[in-house]
């Protein structure tokens, strides 16, 4: 027997709907992602989104850049950094005016690295992602995350 379906009561089925398919697309596109930077440079999106917030800011501390992140957890970004460090693509040095802090950078051959990454995880948006909408959707993508957005409440 199959188990009758729920009605909200708060919010609409459409409103519900419209949830669940922002949460599938977010898990659809990050696993494509994923997929793609594993199979031609053995990294993960959440290695390699590490990468990308350390580009924008480098060195940082530990903490400050797991902070960050949207696909792992902080502690989990600790594994993730200590991986990276130990392939050889980042760096721990001390903070010059707080030697408990253990800062992150990049190594020279991890930014060489990154920036090969980088174009691959361009495409793979471009292929995924990009190729698929037009651009009214993508304004109203935009437009939605600029209603929703912590700092817009």
């Amino acid at each position: 027997m199959k188990a009758p379906a729920t009605k909200p009561t708060i919010i609409t089925r459409t409103q519900v709907a419209a949830w669940f398919a922002l949460l599938f697309t977010h898990a659809s596109l990050t696993s494509r992602l994923d997929a793609v930077l594993q199979a031609e440079h053995s990294i993960s999106f959440s290695e390699f989104e590490i990468m990308c917030r350390l580009k924008d800011h480098e060195a940082q501390p530990v903490r400050a850049l797991a902070a960050q992140l949207v696909s792992v957890s902080p502690t989990r970004a600790s594994r993730l950094v200590q991986e990276l460090v130990d392939a050889g693509h980042l760096q721990r040095g001390a903070d010059q005016g707080d030697g408990r802090i253990s800062l992150i950078s990049f190594t020279t051959a991890g930014r060489r690295y990154a920036e090969i990454v980088s174009r691959t995880f361009e495409h793979a948006v471009k292929t995924h992602f990009v190729d698929r909408l037009d651009s009214d959707d993508i304004a109203a993508l935009i437009k939605i995350w600029t209603k929703l957005e912590p700092d817009s409440t």
